[in-house]
């Protein structure tokens, strides 16, 4: 109950809720790319040779899906990790987590490409969420969630560690060009580390009820 009536009075920024507001954002963009995708990925998306003249880029890149699976799967994860982080920390403190997981997402994508000479863009939430999960898991470790196929509910932890051995195995495999899939594994992990780095840090201040 302490908890809650804290997290109330932070409140103040959005009454409707910081991941509502961020989850409109998304759906908006999502339904002008539908009308002018290639002009939203144009403007909007981050495309690492020219981050440095479009640097709004580092940001609405990460509001950007221009595909409908990786649209709905993102908002349909941000939804309940996103309103339960907020609940916990309020709307300041998931926007700190979001935006610091997502732009870092981001500049460890634009190092990434530099490094293989690849300047591919990129876009969507998933670096952002990644951090929004691993902030969680390190001040409410306690949740359960159940990874499709397996039935079995299992900490949060576990399954991070479960995604992000996935990530980093995949990110090995496209690196070294045995596998090509146009995902941005190294936004993910690096979403997710930065996360979890603020969450350690935020862990002995709040408590999950």
């Amino acid at each position: 109950m302490q908890l809650d009536q804290v997290v109330y009075k932070r409140r103040k920024l959005f009454p409707y809720g910081a991941n509502n507001l961020v989850l409109f954002v998304c759906i908006v963009f999502f339904f002008v790319s539908i009308f002018a995708g290639w002009k939203m990925v144009e403007l909007f998306a981050l495309y690492p040779s020219q981050v440095l003249n479009k640097p709004w880029q580092l940001v609405t890149s990460i509001f950007l899906h221009v595909e409908f699976w990786h649209f709905f799967i993102n908002c349909f994860v941000l939804l309940f990790f996103g309103a339960e982080l907020e609940r916990l920390l309020g709307d300041k403190g998931y926007l700190k987590v979001f935006f610091a997981s997502g732009i870092a997402g981001n500049l460890g994508y634009i190092a990434y490409a530099y490094s293989i000479g690849s300047f591919i863009p990129a876009l969507g939430a998933s670096g952002a969420i990644f951090g929004v999960m691993g902030c969680l898991a390190m001040i409410a470790p306690g949740i359960k969630i159940i990874i499709f196929p397996i039935p079995v509910p299992i900490s949060i932890r576990l399954a991070l560690l479960v995604f992000a051995l996935y990530d980093f195995s995949m990110l090995m495999l496209t690196t070294t060009h045995v596998l090509g899939t146009g995902v941005a594994y190294i936004a993910h992990l690096t979403g997710l580390a930065v996360g979890i780095l603020i969450g350690d840090r935020m862990r002995f201040r709040y408590r999950y009820a």
